[in-house]
């Protein structure tokens, strides 16, 4: 009753140092291109059913342009590394601290979970 209490993270903390130890890498579907200086990755994906009752095909395919900032990034998304590996590549090559890399690295993952470019491999909590 009156021993020590453990303390416990907060939540937030909790999610972001699993989200830096997650491991993205690229999409299965992805197909990638690089031409004019740019990597181009294009996926499939199904259309909505209200376009495909508009008469809309099922599928249909979208590219995506990365420049060379996001070429590092996702060529480093390659399963083995974790997004803090990521992370301290981008600050270590680009020159810049820790704490923007970390900003800029993980808001363009975010984009690029979302349009479908890359998926994440999470542990499963404990």
């Amino acid at each position: 009753m009156f021993g020590k209490r453990q303390r416990r993270a907060p939540p937030d903390f909790e999610a972001r140092h699993a989200a830096l130890e997650a491991r993205p890498h690229a999409s299965p579907p992805a197909r990638t291109e690089k031409r004019d200086g740019k990597l181009y990755v294009t996926v499939r994906f199904r259309r909505p059913a209200w376009q495909r009752v508009l008469g809309a095909d099922a599928e249909c395919e979208r590219a995506f342009g990365l420049d060379a900032y996001g070429q590092d990034v996702y060529r480093w998304c390659d399963g083995r590394r974790t997004v803090r590996e990521i992370v301290r590549c981008f600050a270590e090559k680009n020159r810049i601290s820790p704490p923007e890399a970390e900003m800029s690295v993980t808001r363009f993952l975010r984009t690029l979970l979302s349009k479908g470019l890359i998926v994440m491999e999470m542990e499963k909590p404990r």
